[in-house]
């Protein structure tokens, strides 16, 4: 099984590594998959248990259709492959095991493979169909978190996206950054863009793909010493300031956080305090900055209709432009503030902004939007 697989993430880098999709997924199919993976989420139960209504509710269905669009999607497989010098394992599995319709309810039984590989979960998570390809195309990549480039021409042909975007601002817009806002979830992954020369209207001729937390500990270790090289002559307490900045670092990243000591360095002497006691305070200042939302709502909403109208209505004022979709939100956010119950609280947040809301029916709702 698949989730054996899970076991040679230290052999990935001698060995071979694939799997595909044995047939496409249409959209429709791509948003159940989501919707079925937010079930399993809440339960951690490969039995899921939907009411039909909600089905139809959600995807439009009419109810003599659920029972030929389960059966085409249970067809669908994933095939995988791994090789090394000591295993070679191929095989196959359904992404659904098995489905009874009974009177009102849908039961659906997910693969083991999605309780037990985190990279297989994935899949079941993404909305755009260039994801899957691109996930798969370079599996190695992000089962170890290892840097990659891929030229444009072959990212197309790996994409199949052919000439149709032959400006690298479309084929960005519409392509690349869908596909990585369908592994941000998963994944803090970036790009850079690599141009056939220095000059600003130079061609995009490459890709450069990054994960965020792919840099090592020694990398970390020299950015806090660069600093502490800095403000050696000023410190006090070398443990207490090197535990601020370490902290400091994670919360603000590295050039708040050097621009922050460079500025108390040449300050901090006309407040008659210490480096220290105006490092710690600063850096309390920030992380009380980070948790002031830019929008606080407080009230009783006679409905949930009423409360997600004065939700989109706010987000609009901040973020215009913005839509309840999945072009700014998860499927999994979606879904739940479309099935609001008494007592609901949500959670999302992207690289724009943190969204925390509660439902309370026949009493105070909240709603918080924090801007990045």
């Amino acid at each position: 099984m698949f989730y054996e697989l899970e076991n040679f993430k230290k052999r990935m880098g001698n060995a071979e590594f694939s799997f595909n999709l044995t047939s496409n997924l249409n959209k429709c199919e791509r948003n159940f998959l989501n919707f079925l993976l937010g079930k399993f989420l809440k339960t951690d139960n490969l039995k899921v248990e939907i009411n039909n209504k909600e089905i139809i509710s959600l995807f439009k269905f009419h109810i003599e259709e659920i029972t030929g669009f389960l059966d085409r999607l249970s067809k669908k497989s994933i095939s995988y492959y791994f090789s090394d010098m000591d295993d070679n394992l191929s095989g196959s599995f359904n992404l659904i095991n098995a489905f009874l319709v009974k009177n009102n309810t849908l039961f659906i039984e997910l693969p083991k493979e999605v309780k037990y590989s985190k990279h297989i979960k994935v899949l079941y998570s993404f909305s755009n169909k260039a994801s899957f390809k691109f996930y798969s195309y370079f599996i190695n990549n992000f089962v170890l978190k290892k840097s990659f480039k891929v030229k444009i021409e072959d990212f197309k042909d790996i994409l199949n996206t052919d000439n149709k975007y032959e400006r690298f601002f479309d084929f960005e817009k519409f392509v690349l950054k869908p596909l990585l806002k369908d592994l941000e979830n998963s994944y803090e992954i970036g790009y850079n863009k690599i141009k056939s020369g220095s000059n600003l209207n130079n061609k995009v001729i490459e890709v450069e793909f990054f994960f965020q937390d792919e840099i090592s500990e020694a990398d970390e270790d020299m950015k806090l010493k660069s600093i502490l090289f800095m403000i050696k002559t000023d410190i006090s307490d070398v443990g207490e300031v090197y535990s601020i900045l370490k902290n400091g670092i994670q919360n603000h990243g590295y050039e708040v956080a050097y621009k922050t000591c460079f500025k108390i360095k040449h300050l901090y002497k006309k407040s008659y305090l210490s480096f220290d006691e105006v490092l710690k305070a600063s850096f309390k200042k920030l992380d009380l900055k980070d948790t002031e939302p830019t929008l606080y709502i407080k009230k009783i909403f006679s409905t949930p209709k009423e409360f997600k109208k004065c939700f989109l209505n706010e987000l609009e004022k901040i973020r215009p432009g913005v839509i309840l979709d999945t072009s700014f939100f998860s499927e999994k956010f979606l879904q739940e503030l479309f099935l609001l119950n008494n007592d609901k609280a949500l959670n999302f947040k992207n690289t724009e902004f943190q969204i925390f809301i509660n439902w309370k029916n026949n009493d105070e709702s909240i709603i918080k939007i924090y801007l990045f």
